[in-house]
């Protein structure tokens, strides 16, 4: 052999010792290295994210008890069963309303029942009556009343000229009640 022929099997040798090294050795430490700087940044990212959350715990236990006072506000809403009928829970409210404050009744309408969510519902329907003005707003008064699911939605008051302080009014009432 020659010195040519030995110098390629030397440097042969060696060059085929740094492929397989880098194969075997290097590439695999330099790909669990980025594996490691990944899961590195998705811990922190992880990290970030529960720090927001804990840093939101007591906004949202305030948030809580906001919730919890309104929940006592719609505990003193009526219950119907799924026998009873909403348009008579609206009518006994006004009837009541009516009979205190003793106001011509024209027309009252029972119109339809309005989905809030799968727990709450509310009853819509018009009322016109006539009357003295302090009365008509007196019935306003008799029928407003949000902590027992009353409320009145509209009203429209029409004078006629010739008899002064007598109104006709249009009033929009809607009943809230809770689902059994």
């Amino acid at each position: 052999m020659n010195s040519r022929e030995q110098l390629i099997k030397k440097w042969g040798g060696a060059a085929i010792g740094l492929l397989i090294s880098m194969e075997f050795l290097i590439f695999p430490w330099i790909d669990w290295i980025s594996k490691s700087m990944d899961e590195i940044a998705a811990a922190r990212v992880f990290a970030s994210k529960q720090a927001v959350v804990a840093a939101q715990y007591d906004e949202i236990d305030a948030q809580l008890k906001i919730l919890d006072s309104q929940l006592e506000h719609y505990a003193g809403l009526p219950q119907l069963s799924e026998k009873e009928d909403p348009a008579l829970l609206w009518l006994e409210v006004v009837d009541v309303a009516i009979e205190k404050v003793e106001v011509q009744v024209n027309n009252k309408t029972p119109q339809r029942e309005v989905a809030i969510n799968s727990t709450y519902s509310a009853f819509t329907g018009m009322i016109n009556v006539s009357g003295d003005y302090n009365r008509i707003l007196n019935l306003l008064s008799e029928l407003e009343n949000i902590s027992k699911g009353n409320r009145v939605r509209q009203v429209s008051m029409f004078q006629p000229k010739a008899r002064k302080g007598h109104v006709t009014a249009n009033i929009e009432f809607v009943r809230v009640y809770k689902k059994k």
